[in-house]
């Protein structure tokens, strides 16, 4: 059932500009733009990349496709003139209705992000991207204890690197990536950006990094 919402609020502007579509070279762009915000949006969930403002962007999308809706819409009407009356009762209200809808969605998910981001969170792999010369080579599912989450990174070396010198590369990179000293030897790095105020933590151990997301700062106090 949650994928299908997650669909949903991915494929709802598509679907509202393949009805109100009125010419070929607006029409195409728009739905380009549109389909690429919502492919980026979906990477993210499948975490094919990372960036600290993950929840900004979810809930911002319902916004910014609208956005895009209306100057698509726009600028069909200066290029076509105003839609008949009997096309504006029907495409027109309807779309109306579901970009509303779905920018509500989108306020709604703004007080869930509020609410829950206090929780243990599962890192994603992407917060460690492999240094040159080394791949990562396994990510464990990871779990969740009462407060936390974890799950373990491999990395190997291209070159055939000893686990001491791999572990020296991947603690420069993550300190050239803003993660700072933390407790028991880990390094920590903040996981959102202004509505996500948790931690990112890593312990690395050999060839090894063992990721792990506790809950909020403010949570903890």
């Amino acid at each position: 059932m949650l994928w299908f919402l997650g669909l949903l609020y991915l494929g709802l502007p598509v679907v509202c500009w393949a009805v109100l579509v009125r010419t070929r070279v607006i029409g195409v762009t728009v739905l380009v733009v549109l389909a690429g915000l919502a492919f980026a949006l979906f990477g993210l969930e499948r975490e094919w990349y990372f960036t600290r403002a993950t929840a900004e962007l979810e809930i911002g999308y319902p916004l910014v496709t609208g956005l895009v809706l209306l100057a698509g819409g726009l600028a069909e009407q200066r290029l076509r003139g105003p839609r008949p009356a009997k096309e504006t009762d029907h495409r027109l209200g309807g779309s109306i209705a579901a970009v509303t809808a779905h920018v509500l969605a989108g306020i709604v998910l703004a007080v869930g992000y509020r609410l829950l981001s206090y929780d243990a969170f599962l890192p994603s792999a992407a917060e460690v991207p492999p240094p040159p010369g080394l791949t990562v080579t396994h990510v464990d599912p990871g779990y969740c204890g009462s407060n936390f989450c974890s799950r373990t990174l491999a990395f190997g070396s291209t070159a055939g690197l000893p686990p001491a010198e791999i572990e020296a590369r991947l603690r420069a990179t993550l300190t050239a990536d803003g993660w700072t000293p933390g407790p028991n030897g880990s390094l920590v790095h903040p996981h959102g950006w202004l509505l996500d105020d948790r931690l990112s933590q890593a312990y690395v151990t050999g060839a090894t990094v063992e990721l792990s997301g506790s809950e909020s700062v403010n949570a903890a106090r």
